[in-house]
């Protein structure tokens, strides 16, 4: 089936403003350098306390992958991520289900950050209701995107600091109980040689993996960001290994002050390992640190994200045209960050975090496998370049990209596989009905003449 193919309007365009700092502090920020202190109880017991473990595994997964997506950025730096680069790297077809697959998982990131905000709030301040939290966050975060990415990445340099401050004293506060003999080193969350099961690993590494989505974010600002042929993939590379190299420090030392895991509450877990290491007050500056990191910095983002990638779509004309708008004076796709903010709305309002938690992963996973296949279709086989270095890289790296991703994606909760394939089947009902059952071309953009 073949392309239709339209051209880039560069007048009704996005606005370039974004550093490679940006994008790389705007990747962390967005995977949420915090996010083990509110995870961490649940991947406790499908992991068996190997709860490092799970995240190294994620960090090797997405970096392979990373360096795939890096491949692309540099040819092909437009919005769209992982629907534009298998668009390019294959066809329209594979492009619209790859990048509509990840979409499952980007509309309900801002929905677990808000439910997540809105859990930590209750704590911090019991009289205020749970909906007025997810409204004012939702509505906050529209604007902020409406107004533009630029203002986005300002309040994520200063979440970003937020964050530091916190994690900074508890591996301080760790060091000084080790130092003192009141904890002990363990091997508890990297390897637990009593309850070792790699099945239940890969079940907390599936939901993990959404904790790594920052560096595919990171793609979707391609076209607002100077000299994105470069810059993009350097940003998602070092936001994986920084991020990756985090998570794993932060719970190694959580299993070195609490290797009881079994004694811990799941819904509270590193809240109680903090009261360890700081007392009341480290407790305290880590639920305001969360209610901001995941109700505005990783909810603004996250909205940012899709609605770059529903832009691309609608500009493309697979998806309704109106997604590509954008605001005269932001230069923002105004259409599509409303509509994402409506649906963050309803789905926070009516899901449980359980419930969301459980079913996130699928889309990004199966975007990663197919983004992986096209690297190695679209610069080994369809265009092959010769050298030892370029097998490694068009070969071997995405090949251990793909299976890594594969064997994650084949472990998922079963609830999270059902409601992925029904939303992929929706976007074949999508596809067949804009090309007619398949007989017509599907809409794509034309890049072959772009810088």
């Amino acid at each position: 089936m073949e392309q239709t193919a339209h051209t880039i309007d560069t007048g009704n365009s996005l606005k370039v403003s974004l550093s490679t700092k940006d994008l790389v502090i705007y990747g962390i920020t967005f995977m949420i350098p915090v996010a083990p202190l509110a995870f961490y109880g649940s991947f406790l017991t499908p992991a068996n306390g190997m709860v490092a473990l799970a995240y190294f595994i994620g960090m090797v997964a997405m970096l392979f992958t990373g360096f795939s997506y890096a491949t692309m950025a540099a040819r092909y730096p437009y919005s769209g991520s992982v629907y534009t680069y298998v668009q390019q790297g294959t066809n329209a077809g594979l492009g619209f289900l790859g990048g509509w697959g990840i979409t499952l998982d980007y509309f309900l990131i801002p929905t677990i950050t808000y439910l997540m905000s809105e859990s930590f709030g209750n704590s911090l301040l019991p009289g205020v209701p749970g909906w007025v939290w997810i409204i004012a966050l939702v509505l906050i975060n529209t604007g902020v995107n409406i107004l533009g990415v630029n203002i986005v990445t300002k309040i994520s340099w200063v979440l970003f600091a937020l964050q530091g401050i916190v994690l900074l004293a508890f591996i301080v506060g760790t060091v000084r109980l080790l130092i003192l003999g009141q904890i002990q080193f363990q091997t508890i969350s990297f390897y637990n040689p009593a309850h070792f099961n790699i099945q239940g690993v890969l079940q907390a590494t599936g939901i993990v993996i959404v904790s790594y989505l920052g560096f595919d974010a990171i793609s979707t600002l391609s076209e607002e960001a100077k000299d994105p042929h470069h810059s993009v993939g350097r940003a998602i590379i070092l936001s994986i290994i920084s991020i990756g190299l985090l998570f794993v420090v932060i719970t190694v030392l959580a299993g070195f002050v609490a290797p009881d895991y079994q004694n811990l509450d799941p819904n509270t877990a590193f809240l109680g390992i903090l009261q360890r290491v700081g007392g009341p007050w480290l407790v305290k500056l880590a639920d305001v640190s969360i209610i901001l990191s995941f109700g505005f910095a990783s909810g603004q983002e996250g909205q940012t994200a899709i609605s770059r990638i529903l832009y691309a779509m609608g500009r493309d004309g697979i998806l309704p045209k109106p997604l590509a708008k954008l605001s005269p004076k932001y230069h923002t796709p105004v259409v599509a960050v409303v509509l994402v903010g409506v649906f963050s709305l309803i789905l926070s309002l009516s899901l449980s975090i359980n419930t969301v938690s459980n079913l996130v992963s699928f889309g990004a996973l199966f975007g990663f496998i197919l983004l992986n296949l096209a690297v190695i279709w679209k610069f080994f086989i369809q265009n092959p370049e010769k050298g030892g270095l370029n097998v490694i890289k068009y070969v071997v790296s995405p090949l251990i990209g793909f299976g890594v991703s594969l064997w994650i994606f084949l472990s998922l909760d079963i609830n999270s596989k059902i409601v992925g394939i029904v939303w992929i089947a929706i976007g074949l009902g999508i596809l067949a009905y804009r090309t007619k059952f398949f007989t017509q071309k599907t809409p794509s953009l034309d890049f072959s003449n772009k810088d």
